[in-house]
């Protein structure tokens, strides 16, 4: 998630720009089908594809697409681990297919659509033909497609991992970009500022919500996309749930975590937990047994102390809800997109 929107975060530069993705995997790989970075015509780059193995290869390759402005599909064979070109002992034991892709004109406004959409938690499907390539569809469930694409489209499902499908017997490449997670957190105290900081580190947007102006300010939380202040009424009222949200609750005070607890827990959302112990979120329920998809108490079982390292536990619980199915970990009442 974290590649693409990089890329969209850097569509205001005036540079000229190569488009990279891995659009095939075999074997191992640092990482998988639809990881993105992008190259700028003064030299610089976002992102990764690699453990620093391919980039430089990719960065002589990015001039040639540069001068002719045509895309290119680039093969790397890393089976071979005597092989010192491509770095030994880096991870990487596969071969590796990337498509070099100028970002047109045409291509940064149909990319601000896609980020426009994504913004409204709108799932968003990316077809991109191999065999012609620069003919390329943006699909979302409820609109009409758009981009540069002659023919029928193919059929899709919008649960599909990245990757490459058939159309009309030519291979053509998917990339399933879903909406960036949110995380929400309703408590502002000290020990919420390592945890909103760890969880923007790692891809999520992070909205903070407390009622005491002393703790919901701008300089306790530089990472964090906004603050809403007020009480959990007046919070609730202003935020629209969707199933791409992670709620914390947090606020130290057993009657606001109760109401917050009792107005959320019925809220189509990916992921909700609870701070502190089992046996007080099952007071803040009035006795009745803790439903088995919340959270509580909140993060992995590492042994954590102190706000930094519970941080830390929390934040790969969370990434572990994100990345795995939702039958791997558990059966909730409605269906979450994966």
């Amino acid at each position: 998630m974290e590649d693409f929107y990089q890329i969209l975060e850097c569509l205001h530069y005036p540079e000229e720009k190569v488009l990279a993705t891995i659009i095939g995997v075999e074997g191992s790989a640092y990482k998988k089908e639809g990881s993105s970075m992008i190259f700028f015509s003064n030299g610089t780059r976002r992102g990764m594809l690699t453990a620093g193995c391919l980039e430089e290869d990719l960065a002589e390759k990015v001039k040639e697409v540069f001068k002719k402005q045509e895309a290119i599909i680039l093969q790397y064979d890393l089976y071979s681990e005597d092989d010192l070109d491509w770095g030994q002992g880096v991870g990487c034991n596969g071969t590796i297919n990337i498509l070099l892709e100028p970002i047109t004109e045409q291509l940064t406004e149909d990319l601000h659509m896609v980020n426009e959409l994504l913004r409204l938690h709108k799932p968003v499907i990316a077809l991109k033909k191999l065999d012609d390539l620069g003919e390329y569809v943006f699909i979302e469930e409820d609109g009409e497609p758009f981009g540069n694409w002659s023919g029928r489209l193919p059929t899709i499902e919008f649960t599909s991992k990245s990757g490459i499908i058939t159309s009309a017997g030519s291979p053509v490449f998917q990339q399933t970009i879903h909406p960036k997670p949110r995380l929400i957190i309703f408590g502002a105290g000290p020990d919420a500022r390592p945890l909103v900081s760890l969880a923007a580190d790692t891809g999520f947007s992070v909205l903070i919500c407390d009622w005491r102006e002393e703790f919901g300010q701008k300089k306790h939380f530089p990472a964090s996309t906004n603050i809403l202040l007020g009480s959990p009424n007046h919070l609730l009222r202003q935020i629209s749930f969707s199933p791409y949200d992670f709620v914390i609750i947090m606020t130290h005070q057993f009657r606001r975590d109760q109401e917050l607890l009792k107005r959320i827990i019925n809220k189509n959302i990916r992921y909700l937990g609870i701070l502190g112990p089992k046996e007080r979120t099952r007071r803040l329920l009035d006795g009745e047994d803790i439903p088995r998809w919340v959270f509580s108490p909140i993060g992995v079982s590492i042994g954590a102390k102190g706000p930094v390292e519970i941080a830390v536990s929390v934040v790969a619980q969370m990434i572990e809800v994100w990345r795995k199915p939702v039958h791997e970990r558990i059966e909730l009442h409605w269906t979450i997109p994966d």
